[in-house]
């Protein structure tokens, strides 16, 4: 009796002796004390002096409990037949309090390794149970005995619907990269599951799992071996991999787009250089010639020297048009390009847009054409260099694209903003480049021809310019009977973040994003 209760085989009994309760004590690895008819601590084993902290004989009991701390004052109320566990030292003791005699004992149980393996049980249980990825039970044939919630919800099944499912029906092995999946024969599954409950290593794959309505998602699987009471059975971890391949498939898809713009920069430093050259060759070419004709020759061909400084100039012209796109652009991409809001006057703008290209048009054999603006004239908030330079740039293109016919420019006020048009009597843009013709160093003549120049930033420039002014450039209509562009501005422009705005002499940006006149 006494080596079956030592050894766990026997119930607490709820009193002892003092005499067997000493036999006991003597050999046990448990701490054990008895206190008196007086309620003092008549004798402990040396378990119990160890644990305690080597308690003087004949200490009451209450001050014995008052020295293991408050965490532990409940020892006091607790009666024969009860349990509790205190907290000593680091050590967690579970105190049995029995009859003995005329007075109590005290058995002291470590169980601190006990608990702290319940709790790993515990913690694994809830992770298995409430984890982040499936996990099934599955016997040595395949039949899944459980699966927690999260394979329940990603396989669409209901509350135990996975239950005494195979998994040869719900599981398509394939390749790494989840490409040619195959379906599982129920043979060659048990044997392999068979193959690793002996083998005890586990194993880790790829498969697709069936989804209730008929789709299928990609899992990484782990299976191992595991023993359940006297079963052998194994557990099956299988995680969705749908976010790393959709995370993978974007950064395919930055990387193709990395490279394609990489490859759009190349040919617009290829193109850039050209036209770079090509300008500047023109001027050392003509001046040179310049130099020869006024060092040697008489007044008389002053006629051709004129001539040839015309070169130079259209030369230059062409050469600053390049050179402000590009410090331009470089403006826009690091956010530095200046905004100077101000009271503007659209139909002023446009006149001076008319004016500057009046006899470029004229020399192509084109008609500039300025229409009357409709709707209430009103003044606008707006950067006037910056409105300008989107009107240029979509005057520029109407001119240059267009062999014959007229180029109408117009503006139209609206209740809070002013729509100004640009429209031309030219090819026109085919429908599959109309989607691009806004993008940063792009050129439908990439496809067609350069016969044109340039270097494919101007409707980029407007569209960017437009933003950073509250508004936006957009192609309204295009056929081969020609296009149409609107520029959209509202009446108190707000720049946007990547603008840097600085005070002009009319107006400045208050503190909550508007306008407001500096006085």
């Amino acid at each position: 009796m006494r080596a079956a209760f030592l050894q766990g085989h026997m119930p607490l009994p709820s009193a002892l002796p003092v005499a067997a309760l000493a036999a006991i004590a003597d050999s046990s690895l448990d701490g054990w004390a008895w206190f008196n008819a007086q309620d003092r601590l008549g004798w402990a084993n040396p378990r119990f002096h160890l644990w305690m902290g080597d308690p003087n004989p004949g200490i009451p009991r209450i001050q014995l409990i008052g020295q293991l701390g408050s965490v532990n004052s409940e020892l006091a109320h607790l009666g024969p037949g009860h349990q509790m566990v205190l907290v000593i030292a680091s050590r967690l003791l579970e105190c049995s309090v029995i009859n003995a005699g005329d007075g109590l004992a005290w058995m002291l149980r470590d169980i601190s390794a006990e608990l702290r393996l319940l709790a790993q049980l515990a913690e694994e249980a809830s992770l298995l149970a409430h984890g982040v990825d499936a996990f099934f039970i599955i016997d040595r044939n395949g039949m899944i005995r459980y699966a927690n919630a999260v394979a329940e919800a990603e396989r669409g099944a209901p509350l135990g619907g996975l239950v005494g499912r195979n998994l040869a029906n719900l599981e398509r092995l394939c390749t790494g990269s989840y490409q040619d999946p195959k379906p599982q024969d129920q043979a060659a599954l048990t044997l392999r599951l068979g193959q690793i409950a002996s083998s005890g290593s586990p194993l880790r794959y790829p498969a697709l799992h069936a989804r209730l309505d008929g789709t299928e998602i990609p899992v990484d699987c782990a299976l191992r071996p595991h023993r359940l009471r006297n079963e052998s059975v194994l557990l099956l971890n299988a995680r969705d991999d749908s976010p790393r391949l959709m995370h993978l498939q974007a950064l395919i898809k930055a990387k193709g787009e990395a490279e394609t713009a990489n490859r759009a920069k190349s040919a617009f430093l290829a193109i850039t250089s050209h036209e770079l050259r090509t300008p500047l060759t023109g001027i050392i070419g003509f001046c040179e010639l310049l130099q020869l004709e006024v060092g040697t020759a008489p007044l008389a061909i002053r006629e051709a020297s004129l001539g040839y400084l015309k070169l130079i100039a259209e030369s230059s012209s062409s050469l600053l048009v390049i050179i402000n796109d590009i410090m331009d652009l470089a403006k826009i991409e690091s956010r530095t390009l200046e905004i100077r809001p101000g009271i503007v006057d659209p139909l002023h703008q446009l006149k001076i847009c008319e004016t500057l290209w009046q006899e470029r048009s004229h020399a192509k054999g084109l008609k500039l054409v300025l229409r009357p603006p409709s709707g209430t004239h009103q003044m606008i908030s707006t950067d006037a260099q910056r409105l300008r330079q989107i009107l240029e740039n979509l005057i520029s293109n109407a001119v240059k694209f267009t062999t014959s016919g007229r180029v109408e420019i117009s503006c139209t006020h609206l209740a809070d903003a002013v729509e100004f048009t640009v429209a031309d009597t030219g090819p026109g843009i085919p429908a599959e480049n109309q989607e691009s013709i806004f993008k940063a160093f792009w050129q439908s003549a990439d496809h067609h021809t350069r016969a044109q120049g340039g270097t494919g930033l101007g409707l980029y420039f407007c569209a960017s310019v437009a933003g950073l002014l509250g508004g936006k450039v957009w192609l309204a209509h295009s056929s081969a009977a020609g296009s149409v562009f609107k520029l959209y501005l509202p009446r108190a422009s707000t720049p946007r973040p990547s603008a840097r705005l600085l005070k002009s002499d009319q107006w400045i940006r208050t503190a909550d994003g508007g306008l407001k006149p500096l006085r």
